[in-house]
């Protein structure tokens, strides 16, 4: 069996269509589970719809929104296939791509994920960001992730079992996918413009998911701020030899302008590192508490 895990978010308009070409690219022995993630429109209300005609279509409501991750692990989950692919509901990881991932899995990869080279009418913003996320990510990051990978790929039952295994609250599964090895080959693809709807990643949840990623695979931040605070200790101690110095030979001058700069550098440095460390020590609380990962609503033909 093949099943297909798609989180959807207030994608009500896009449901249909994509059911529709998910029929074309698969067959008969496919569980499709959709995850929807607390939507405030009638995306489940169409997934029912669709659902009570086809025992196949299996449906997870969410109690609030959770979350992409949240909700793509709740799909992880659920399934049974043998074969898992997971993708977005917003027709921009197209399901014409389906037969090419599964081919690659049938010649013997236990992980196949998809390389978005371009998207249609994405904006000059938008490409910059993306492409400042995945340097920044790496950059800081002991796992290394691909640019331009997304959360549309395709995976054997031992990858799948690998991922389950993992019990962790702040969940990054582009990290964890990377993370895990396994023998992997990645498809380029080019995404097509929405029909409907607009992006849900925002500046504000890309960072968020740049952070989560970050503190979930490095400790390099708080070494980088380490590092800097030891240069700066030993700046500001030669400095501080220099300054004795010159008051003895008395060549000091009155001034604020350096004491200032000096001042706001320093108090910028700690307050930088206080923040690297107050990320890590939210993340080590969300962990303690152990709260689930998701909470279900209601489902359909599960």
């Amino acid at each position: 069996m093949l099943s297909i895990i798609i989180p959807v978010y207030n994608e009500g308009e896009n449901i249909q269509s994509l059911v529709d070409e998910l029929y074309t690219y698969t067959n008969k022995e496919t569980e499709y589970i959709f995850v929807d993630d607390g939507s405030t429109d009638n995306t489940f209300a169409a997934l029912e719809l669709i659902a009570e005609k086809d025992s196949n279509i299996k449906c997870i409501s969410l109690s609030r929104n959770f979350g992409h991750q949240n909700a793509l692990m709740a799909g992880l989950q659920h399934s049974k296939g043998h074969t898992i692919i997971v993708m977005d509901g917003d027709l921009q990881h197209p399901p014409s791509l389906i037969p090419a991932l599964l081919k690659k899995i049938d010649e013997g990869y236990d992980l196949v994920q998809t390389r978005r080279t371009s998207t249609k009418n994405i904006g000059l913003g938008k490409h910059l960001l993306s492409v400042v996320f995945y340097k920044f990510i790496n950059a800081i990051s002991d796992t290394r992730i691909e640019e331009g990978v997304a959360d549309f790929k395709a995976f054997n039952r031992k990858v799948l079992d690998s991922i389950l295994r993992f019990d962790e609250r702040e969940l990054f599964l582009r990290g964890i996918f990377s993370w895990i090895g396994f023998k992997t080959t990645t498809i380029d693809f080019k995404a097509p413009d929405r029909k409907f709807g607009k992006t849900k990643y925002s500046f504000t949840q890309m960072l968020r998911l740049a952070l989560k990623g970050t503190t979930s695979f490095s400790f390099k931040p708080l070494r980088v701020a380490l590092l800097a605070g030891s240069f700066i200790s030993l700046a500001a101690f030669a400095f501080g030899i220099f300054a004795l110095l010159s008051y003895y030979k008395g060549n000091t001058v009155p001034g604020w302008a350096s004491m200032i700069i000096a001042i706001m550098f320093l108090g910028g440095t700690q307050l930088l590192a206080i923040g690297l460390l107050g990320e890590y020590i939210a993340s080590l609380f969300t962990e303690t508490k152990k709260r689930p990962l998701y909470l279900v609503n209601k489902t359909v033909n599960i």
